[in-house]
Order: structure tokens, then sequence, then C-alpha cells
């Protein structure tokens, strides 16, 4: 059964001025939502979204304690048509045997009417170890198959978390799916970074294989990003602290995962260790003559946190990473990167509280990162009024867009909750739209609408995100053009 995606009439309570304002009876505003409600969860609080698009249909996967306060479960969507009419009923891809498990923290790829999700999945540890689960479907999400277990442990004897996935396709050379999963476990002692594949959802590698090159379990390695080239191309970044702080550390295989050379630490121009890196992005340039990587991060070498990025070209890294936000080293605080790349240009957009509040900031290069622009302010509110934080990108060729949590206030009267906003960009990521734009539709600031999920596709902008608008956590979706 299909739900049809209809604006919604709600009666909202609010204070207002004049009649029913300030120490009268609240006015009743109707209004009416552009936006859609996906989950079926029924009163139960949903978290950790992911979204995927392929064709005409979007793929949205949640976790949620529908099942019991402090036992949350895997469930799936797919909205036809672009995301016009979502299924009735809810899809719970992980299997709970004994009715106290907990699965949580999905991951999502798509190619054409195949769909792949892994997660976290405690249901064969007695200590509350994780392992990783996995479950497809060639249907576009009509039928699935029993989950299975990726990683090879089947008593739960140790802990991995984070996993993530990627599909590579190529009809017109094969019509094999090739799937790539990565996450961290620590069966060694310290959490390392694990790799593993499948053929078209089965024909797993014999072996997983360890990324991370010093001994085994000696450092924490972890937080994995995945990335792929479409050309047996993976890249796969993390956290490492072999060297005592937080550095970034890469590595990458160019056949399908057979083979895997040293990694490398990225976050040169200080010593190893010396200060701490997070909140690692990964974009990979697939349109570049050669498949070229680039792994933005923000660290503390200069004191306050300030955002780095570097790229390897002609097979070679950078030896110093390159600093992206302007002004002072270390003079604002410059937090979580987000990366674009294509035919040789690159986006890296953060949020900075250089004018108090925190505020999105995107900067660009037309060549490969050699040389940079100024940075440009997309938040289109007063500078430093309101924090616009966790900003994403997502892109399609020329057309960019950025999506963000912000907390600017509509009145002067309320204290916001956040709302999320969109900015595009029709040309690369240099010229964007004029004003910013709400995406949430209820009234602003009157409900928590956060961890918001962007994913774009021909001229459209797909949003997921959670949104607390009925007084739990609910999934919301919406449908934007990139011509704002």
């Amino acid at each position: 059964m299909l739900r049809r995606s209809l604006s919604i009439f709600v009666l909202l309570f609010a204070v207002a001025c004049g009649p029913g304002g300030p120490g009268g009876d609240p006015e009743i505003i109707a209004y009416t939502t552009r936006d859609t409600l996906v989950d079926h969860s029924e009163g139960a609080n949903v978290g950790a979204p992911r979204l995927c698009v392929a064709g005409p249909n979007v793929f949205a996967v949640w976790h949620d304690d529908r099942r019991g306060s402090d036992r949350n479960q895997v469930f799936f969507n797919v909205g036809r048509g672009g995301g016009a009419l979502w299924n009735d009923v809810d899809t719970q891809l992980s299997s709970d045997p004994n009715g106290d498990s907990i699965a949580e923290n999905a991951a999502i790829a798509c190619a054409g009417e195949s769909v792949y999700v892994v997660w976290e999945d405690d249901r064969d540890s007695e200590f509350g170890n994780k392992s990783v689960y996995f479950s497809y479907s060639d249907d576009s999400g009509e039928t699935w198959e029993v989950d299975r277990l990726v990683t090879t442990d089947p008593n739960g004897d140790y802990d991995a978390q984070g996993p993530q996935v990627a599909v590579q396709h190529d009809p017109d050379v094969s019509p094999d799916k090739q799937i790539y999963f990565v996450w961290f476990d620590n069966r060694s002692g310290a959490y390392d970074v694990f790799f593993t594949r499948s053929t078209n959802g089965y024909n797993f590698l014999a072996s997983e294989v360890r990324v991370d090159t010093d001994p085994p379990g000696a450092a924490y390695s972890g937080e994995p990003v995945l990335g792929i080239d479409n050309a047996g191309g993976v890249y796969i970044a993390w956290e490492d602290s072999r060297g005592g702080g937080n550095d970034v550390h890469f590595n990458s295989s160019d056949d399908e995962g057979d083979s895997w050379g040293t990694d490398a630490r990225l976050d040169g121009g200080d010593g190893a260790g010396e200060s701490d890196a997070f909140g690692i992005s990964m974009a990979i340039d697939v349109d570049a003559d050669t498949p070229v990587p680039y792994v933005a991060w923000h660290d503390s070498r200069n004191g306050a946190n300030d955002i780095y990025l570097n790229h390897r070209s002609t097979g070679a890294w950078q030896s110093d990473a390159i600093r992206i936000d302007g002004g002072g080293e270390g003079g604002a605080e410059s937090f979580y990167p987000s990366v674009y790349a294509t035919d040789g240009r690159v986006l890296v957009a953060w949020h900075d509280d250089r004018d108090i509040g925190f505020d999105i900031l995107i900067r660009g290069s037309e060549n490969g990162g050699a040389d940079w622009g100024s940075e440009t302010r997309l938040d289109t509110d007063v500078a430093g009024s309101a924090h616009s934080l966790g900003a994403k990108l997502a892109g399609v060729g020329d057309n960019v867009a950025a999506v963000w949590t912000d907390y600017r206030r509509p009145t002067e009267l309320l204290d916001a909750q956040p709302d999320l906003y969109l900015r595009t960009s029709n040309d690369g990521g240099f010229l964007w739209s004029g004003e910013d734009v709400r995406i949430d539709d209820d009234p602003q600031g009157t409900g928590i609408s956060d961890d918001p999920q962007v994913v774009m596709s021909g001229p459209a902008v797909y949003t997921l995100w959670v949104d607390y608008r009925a007084g739990n956590a609910d999934l919301y979706f919406r449908r934007m053009s990139s011509n704002q």
C-alpha cells in the first residue's frame, strides 16, 4: 500500500500579539506542510536516518525504539515517484530473535533496483558487543533477503562499530554489483579498521582485510569513511591514535579491494599525534583524468580548531595539509567540514564562530586544490546572530546544494528550536542563490529539526531528517528544486 504525500492541514497553538496574545488564550494558527512524514513508529523515537536515491525511488533507513524504549531496531521505507508516494508500512530489516537485541546506526547504498543496508547489532553477544549485519533487496525494497552476519564473530566476542557501505555498478560493463563494507572492531585489542566485499549481496571475500597497517590492536583506528570511484577504486580514511593524539590516516585499493598498500597519515604540517583531528569528510573526483580523493577534517594544531584538507594527485599526497578556513590560524573554532569534488573543482563547507555565533562558510578551488578562492557565507541572516551548524554538501556536476541546521529566531518573543536551511548553486559552487530557504515546513523555530541527510539527483534536492514537531522524534522528507 502507498501513501500519497499530500499537504497536511495542521492546527498549531502559538503565542501571538493582540487578541489571544500574551496573557490571553493561545491563538490557533492553521498551516499546511509540503514535507512528508516517513516513519510509522507510533510515538517511538527515530534516530540516525540515512538516504539513498536511485531513479524514481527514494530509500530511507533508520533505527527507532517502537519495540521497546531500550531496543532500537532498523527500519526501512521507500518513496516512489521521487518521494511522492511512501509505503504505508515500514519494513523492519533487523531480526530480533530473542526479543531484547539492539540494532542501530544503519548505512545504505543503492544502484538501480538494488538496495543494501548494514548496521550494528548485538544479538550474538551476552555482553552487548555489536556485530555488523547486512540485508539487501533487488526489487526496490519490496522484498528483502534474510539479514546475515558480515563480521566473522558468531558469538559476539568482540565489538564492531561504524559500518559503512558503497556499491559499484556499471551496467554497460557487467550486470554484477560490487558491494563494499568497512567498519572498525576490537578483535585484536584496540580498534582496527576492516574491509570486505560482496558480489550481488553474496560471494563475500574469503577473509576480512585490515586496512590500518600498524601492528594489529596496537592503537585506536576508528570512524572510517568509505568512497569509491566506479572503476575498481576503493578509498578509506579514518581516525588513528598511533602517534598519541588523533591523526587522519588513509588507505586505498585500485582492484576492488583485492590488494591494499601501506596506509598514509594525511594531517601533515605538524608532528604525528601532536594535535587531535576529527570530523573526517571525503569526496572522490571521478571526473578527473585519474580519480582524485580529497579528505578534509578539523584539527587543533593552532589552538582553536581549523579546517584542513589533503588530496592525492599523480599518486602522491601533499606533504603538508592545506588550511581552508580564512582569518588567523586558530582565530576561531571551525568544525565539521563537508567536501564535494567534480572535474577538478573542489568545495569545502564548515561552520565557524568568528562572528560569535556559528555561521556556514564555503570555499572552493577550480584547479584541483592548487589554489583557493575567497570564502562565502551561506546562511543569509545577520552574521553570527544565530548558530548555523553541520553543513552537508551534495551535488551532480555543476548543481550543488548545501543543507544545515539553523537556530535563527523568527521573532524576539521566541527561543528558537533548530530548523533546516538550503542554499544552491548551478555553477559548481562559485555563485549561490540569493537567499537561503527553509526546508522543514512547520512554523519557524517551533520544533526541533536536526540530523539532515541530503542527496542530489538530477535537478532535485532530497532531504531526510529527524523532526520533533509532534513531541517525539519522527522522520520527515522533502524534495526541492536545485534552482532556488
